[in-house]
């Protein structure tokens, strides 16, 4: 009994770890990224994820964040992101076995004239996560842990559809 629990527990650890380094390695820009405009301003609320991950992606591919609209050549405007998580399946006991994770963001891109150079979209991701309650907290950890690649996922998504901004742009003289 007690070497069953240890195999259990060593388990639970091992997929921990390789969650963990999965989780650790992300989406990373490779060098530059050709985005057809010079300037953006980045209009999302107050408290979103997305805003600084995203400002900081456009300056590491040379672009300028600007403080105000006004100054940018295109605006990009993303909405609260919303996380929700959902019972996907029950145990034969009416336990939870599964739950059903979703992140959604909305984005538009507008230029100077405040034309939509790129329509308003949502991205959606969904994620299954598999549930015991013998692991309450590494469950826990996992959850967060596949959020926060999710993040870095429609990141990585709305950075690739910024490279269809293009028709429409008013180039400041």
């Amino acid at each position: 009994m007690k070497r069953e629990a240890l195999m259990s527990w060593s388990k639970g650890l091992a997929v921990l770890a390789v969650l963990a380094a999965l989780a650790g390695c992300g989406f990373h820009l490779r060098g530059q990224v050709d985005l057809p405009f010079a300037s953006a301003y980045v209009d999302s609320p107050a408290i979103s994820p997305l805003t600084e991950p995203l400002k900081r992606s456009l300056r590491e591919a040379g672009k300028t964040v600007a403080d105000k609209k006004e100054a940018a050549e295109i605006t990009i405007r993303l909405s609260q992101p919303t996380r929700s998580k959902d019972i996907l399946s029950l145990s034969g006991a009416g336990k939870i076995a599964e739950y059903r994770l979703q992140y959604k963001v909305g984005m538009a891109v507008l230029n100077a004239r405040g034309e939509e150079l790129l329509a308003g979209s949502e991205v959606q991701l969904v994620r299954d996560l598999s549930y015991d309650d013998k692991y309450i907290l590494a469950k826990e950890y996992e959850e967060a842990l596949l959020f926060q690649a999710m993040e870095q996922e429609v990141l990585q998504t709305l950075l690739r559809r910024l490279r269809f901004a293009k028709g429409g742009i008013a180039h400041k003289q």
